[in-house]
């Protein structure tokens, strides 16, 4: 993970003036190993300071003065083994070191908001680093001559362009290896720029020296310092707050007004609340059995534990009514509570640090995005633990989750929770959903939008695929048309569109058998949609992902002016690293194989969003090279390396990987391709459209 910078104000490359500075600061600070110790040990305390809220000073005999020399700016970085769990910095035109290593070190402290924030408990595992830079120059050669003006080891990197800007520090490309273009291409990623932003001469590019001062905040702080660390529950809190939840419980399922508040037991922040209900489990029966849970987890902040319980109870509540579980059912049923507390990151699904894991005290929890899964299993080993934790996480990207340890306290002899949403079979006529905003709600106004807009004379021809854009009518119909008139209908189609809404799985298939839509209906293969998502492991069958998505809705109707007896399977997409498409887009092209007629397969996307037309249709032009190029890793990389807003690329390279697969990815012909502003008349915030065919 590379480190990002907190500039001053007074930064002039930051701020307007007139003629430009080229070298600030030439001369490298010199310090005494004196000075160094004490240079470590002042940042040690800032960040115990901001961390814990309090303002300790230094105890006496363990630290001196830091020397008030000049500086261009002080990197302060925390880490975890090898996991960054904080770097950033201040710098400024010349600043003193005893003003910039405080500010430095407040700020990565608390307010590197990359990172889960730093917990009292882990200070003592973390290694303090400490970057003094200087000799900050411009560099005045331009183009691929930049190259030569970097020294790797020796040079850390800055980059502005208006209002972007990146920097890297001198150990960024020692630690992962990189030649200076390499290193060029990085601090432009950094700062939000195209890899290559650094030969554009309207990139500003500073060079600038430093070094490191390194030791574990353990032989920093003093033993009472370390002793003194903010202390979360304990067993005895957690024994005492089940049986008030279950009291509560109790109180609400009667009518009665719960006790919101209990002084018996600790409340404060914590990072996870798991309550779960159980029947049975007594000696001389089976194991118990799982009614429901209520949980929150929140490994990268905190949760007000009483508040939240409560919180989780009313969810308890209503469950229980779903159910129609009474309090005579709920007294024979067993409350149990697990906390987590005091979060550390130890790496991610493929580069995990198990060492000082205690799987006995310990649970591992994976996060991705909004997504968690925790698991407590005393009994397994680190790995074990690790592995059973990643696996919960079904998603295409699991293996870049954060993985955090955390303290637990629980009356369970093991656990296992998750905010994944679980797939909802539905029902079996699906309701349209965007009829009247994204075309016609009366058939009579459908009908006569497509007789407009339909050439008679256009010839059908088979196609193995095809790109058709998904916005209203009013902006990209006559585009779909268009692609969809030429297309020789096969008895079922499978279109694969990106997932707008947050409902649902993200991979997920479409289970109903029916497309209602607004004077008529379209069928489904309801035994298609079922055999496709048993051939991807991340695909489910999930209504709910359905429920409100436009992107396979508005093609619907179309299908059905030109090939009504076609059915249609409805396959939504959101994320996924290349690799992991390629692998799922490998096992949809074989079982697709067995089928006796292969479907056609349709992306259902639109392409750049929100910009210019000019700039839209630049960056889409991009695009289009890499897809009449029939490449599907080339568009990903291009929509990737030029910050393309397509929404429909994961779905337009799964289904371009599995027509390759199937040896049916040779050509491709553009149907068209237009943009917003041509109905809209506004050419300052435009969507473009493609409509393509493969064959």
């Amino acid at each position: 993970m590379f480190e990002s910078t907190t500039p001053s104000q007074s930064d002039p490359a930051f701020s307007g003036g007139s003629a430009p500075k080229s070298v600030w600061v030439p001369t490298r600070p010199n310090l005494t190993e004196d000075d160094k110790e004490n240079v470590l040990r002042q940042a040690a305390q800032y960040v115990f300071n901001a961390i814990v809220g309090e303002d300790q000073p230094l105890a006496e005999g363990q630290g001196g003065v830091v020397p008030p020399i000049p500086v261009w700016g002080v990197f302060v970085s925390l880490k975890s083994g090898q996991q960054l769990r904080a770097c950033c910095g201040h710098i400024e035109d010349e600043v003193l070191l005893p003003a910039a290593l405080e500010r430095a070190s407040h700020i990565a402290a608390i307010w590197d908001l990359r990172f889960p924030a730093i917990q009292p408990a882990e200070l003592s595992l973390l290694e303090l680093e400490v970057w003094i830079l200087w000799n900050r120059q411009r560099v005045e050669a331009q183009g691929e001559a930049r190259v030569k003006s970097i020294e790797i080891g020796k040079h850390g990197l800055q980059v502005v362009k208006g209002q972007q800007r990146g920097l890297l520090l001198p150990g960024v490309a020692v630690e992962h290896r990189f030649d200076a273009r390499q290193f060029l291409e990085q601090v432009c990623r950094k700062a939000g720029l195209a890899p290559k932003a650094w030969l554009d001469s309207s990139t500003e590019l500073f060079i600038f020296e430093g070094f490191a001062l390194r030791r574990p905040l353990a032989r920093l702080l003093s033993e009472h310092v370390l002793a003194s660390l903010p202390s979360g529950p304990g067993m005895g809190d957690v024994l005492r707050l089940a049986e008030f939840a279950r009291q509560n419980l109790l109180a609400m399922s009667d009518g009665a007004t719960p006790s919101f508040y209990t002084t018996a037991a600790f409340d404060g922040p914590v990072q996870g609340i798991v309550l779960t209900l159980k029947r049975g489990g007594d000696k001389d029966q089976e194991l118990p059995q799982k009614v429901m849970e209520a949980s929150r987890v929140f490994p990268q902040g905190s949760l007000p534990l009483q508040a939240t319980l409560m919180d989780l109870l009313q969810t308890l509540l209503a469950g229980l009514k779903g159910q129609q579980i009474g309090p005579d059912a709920l007294r024979q049923l067993r409350l149990g509570m697990t906390i987590l507390t005091n979060p550390r990151l130890v790496g991610t699904g493929t580069d995990c640090a198990l060492d000082n894991v205690n799987p006995r005290r310990q649970a591992l929890c994976a996060v991705l995005d909004r997504y968690w899964a925790v698991r407590y299993g005393p009994k397994e080993d680190s790995k074990k633990l690790f592995e059973q934790t990643l696996s919960r996480i079904r998603l295409p990207r699991a293996s870049t989750a954060q993985i955090f340890a955390l303290s637990v306290f629980s009356t369970e002899s093991e656990l296992e929770a998750s905010n994944l949403p679980r797939p909802v079979a539905g029902p079996a006529v699906r309701p349209p959903a965007v009829a009247g905003r994204f075309y016609p709600a009366q058939a009579n106004a459908i009908d006569e939008f497509l007789t407009s807009v339909h050439s008679p004379t256009a010839e059908r021809r088979t196609w193995s695929g095809a790109i058709v854009p998904h916005a209203g009518w009013k902006f990209s119909g006559r585009l779909a048309v268009k692609v969809w008139e030429q297309i020789q209908i096969p008895s079922d189609v499978i279109i694969v569109a990106p997932k707008h809404q947050p409902l649902g799985c993200d991979w997920a298939v479409a289970p109903h058998e029916t497309w209602a839509l607004p004077g008529l209906s379209l069928k489904s293969n309801g035994r298609l949609a079922r055999a496709c998502a048993e051939s991807v492991p991340y695909f489910e069958l999930d209504a709910a992902a359905h429920a409100m998505e436009h992107a396979i809705e508005v093609q619907l109707p179309i299908i059905a002016r030109f090939a009504p007896a076609s059915r249609v399977v409805g396959i939504v997409m959101r994320g996924g690293p290349y690799l992991s498409l390629r692998e799922a887009a490998k096992r949809f092209a074989e079982f697709l194989q067995t089928l006796p007629e292969l479907p056609l397969l349709v992306i259902s996307t639109d392409m750049n969003h929100y910009e210019t037309e000019i700039k839209t249709r630049e960056l889409d032009r991009l695009a289009m090279e890499a897809i009449k190029s029939c490449d599907p890793e080339r568009l990903w990389k291009s929509v990737h390396d030029h910050n393309i807003s397509m929404c429909g690329i994961v779905p337009a390279v799964f289904v371009m990987e599995t027509l390759k697969v199937l040896g049916r990815l040779e050509t491709c012909h553009v149907v068209g391709y237009t943009t917003s502003a041509e109905s809209s008349g506004d050419s300052s915030r435009v969507v473009g459209y493609l409509g393509a065919l493969f064959a």
